[in-house]
């Protein structure tokens, strides 16, 4: 960034929060969760903003219990803040504001270069660019993984590594950085300089069902973008498999409560929803090592549990599966940690989001010393602000 900035939060500041309308998933919810404890612990002004704004009726009904407004809207002065997900086409769309605060959100890594390769090339020069991984593809199966898979999301991410897409005005907008993993702060740590963690927590909903008990049956269920090595893996075993697929958020539920298996080879493109729900209904998680899958932050799992995707573990993963219908009970209680890890999330978000719009300050070396204007006083576990007058965040250059 070109000049020192300050993000003020006072009395007067608006926070406008971007996000697609009508649309469930996992992203979407990260952002209503946010702008609901923006506006009830901070008692910030805080609205949703849906695109495309045309929409009747944005606010889906899975979001309704968040009770947030909404605006078609964005007050564009530097009393405001504007938060947005790092899908390209919002960057784009925030260009437009040039005096509002921008704070880009990173839910994911691999789904930002998947949208920017889409925005930026026209489908013909899509095709020409992709020639090479559709080769390596074709390899991948004629060798039944072998040599093991490069996914298209490792493709898109290696090819932009030789560009600076991290100095492109669509992400050198933001004041602020937020990583949604630790996959996603590891990657860009060393992109930016005003970067700070944020990690979503499970809904209330998943927290209040995992504690029904429901007998389990030898099935195991896998997400719906597992690549293609887990069909070889369902070549080997006779085990019911089930597909978690076109289902709605209770029927997945219902599906994690009696499964003992939860295989995930999908890219991981950030710290996803599902394993750590499936963690929470006593499911033993099984992945490969993509993205947020490698570390041992986001899926915090014994080493054992996760695979390279290639030839030789085929037959590795599968004794391990028969292993852990056998020994079911003392398998699981190797995920207790990361149960725990997941049930403390609520509770760590809070953390960081005072730490964010609070006690942490980024203050230019050239200017003389920092603007800390405040510290509010939290009564309860709802962390009420007992007193609010200014926050100032000097921010990097």
């Amino acid at each position: 960034m070109s000049k020192a900035k300050k993000l003020i939060i006072n009395n007067k500041t608006k926070i406008f929060i971007l996000a697609p309308a009508n649309t469930f998933t996992g992203g979407p919810e990260c952002l209503h969760q946010l702008a609901f404890h923006l506006k009830k612990v901070f008692k910030a002004k805080t609205y949703m903003v849906y695109l495309p704004t045309e929409v009747e009726k944005p606010v889906h009904k899975n979001f309704l219990k968040y009770k947030t407004n909404y605006s078609k809207f964005v007050e564009d002065n530097n009393n405001n803040i504007l938060i947005l997900p790092e899908q390209f086409c919002y960057l784009k769309y925030a260009l437009r504001y040039k005096k509002i605060n921008k704070v880009i959100w990173w839910l994911s890594v691999d789904n930002f270069f998947g949208f920017k390769f889409r925005e930026d090339n026209s489908k013909f020069l899509r095709s020409l660019i992709k020639i090479p991984y559709n080769f390596i593809s074709l390899f991948n199966r004629i060798t039944k993984f072998y040599f093991g898979i490069l996914t298209y999301h490792d493709y898109l991410k290696y090819i932009y590594n030789f560009t600076k897409y991290h100095k492109q005005k669509e992400v050198d907008q933001a004041h602020l950085h937020l990583m949604q993993s630790q996959y996603a702060f590891d990657y860009f740590k060393d992109k930016f300089k005003n970067i700070k963690k944020l990690y979503d927590y499970q809904s209330d909903m998943v927290l209040k069902k995992c504690k029904e008990k429901v007998k389990k049956k030898n099935e195991i269920c896998y997400s719906h973008k597992s690549n293609k090595f887990i069909n070889e893996i369902k070549k080997v075993l006779k085990f019911k498999f089930i597909a978690l697929k076109n289902m709605s958020a209770n029927q997945v539920i219902n599906i994690f409560k009696k499964t003992k298996i939860y295989l995930d080879f999908g890219y991981h493109p950030g710290k996803d929803k599902m394993p750590r729900e499936a963690v929470l209904f006593n499911n033993c998680v099984i992945t490969n090592l993509k993205g947020s899958a490698k570390n041992i932050h986001d899926i915090p799992i014994p080493k054992k549990f996760k695979f390279n995707e290639n030839n030789e573990n085929i037959k590795k993963i599968s004794k391990l599966i028969e292993l852990i219908f056998k020994n079911y009970k003392k398998e699981i209680k190797l995920y207790k940690r990361y149960q725990k890890k997941t049930l403390l999330e609520r509770q760590n978000f809070k953390k960081q989001l005072s730490e964010i719009f609070i006690n942490v300050i980024f203050c230019p070396s050239k200017l003389p010393s920092p603007m800390v204007m405040l510290s509010p006083t939290f009564v309860g576990d709802t962390g009420i602000i007992s007193a609010l007058t200014v926050i100032s965040l000097s921010l990097l250059p």
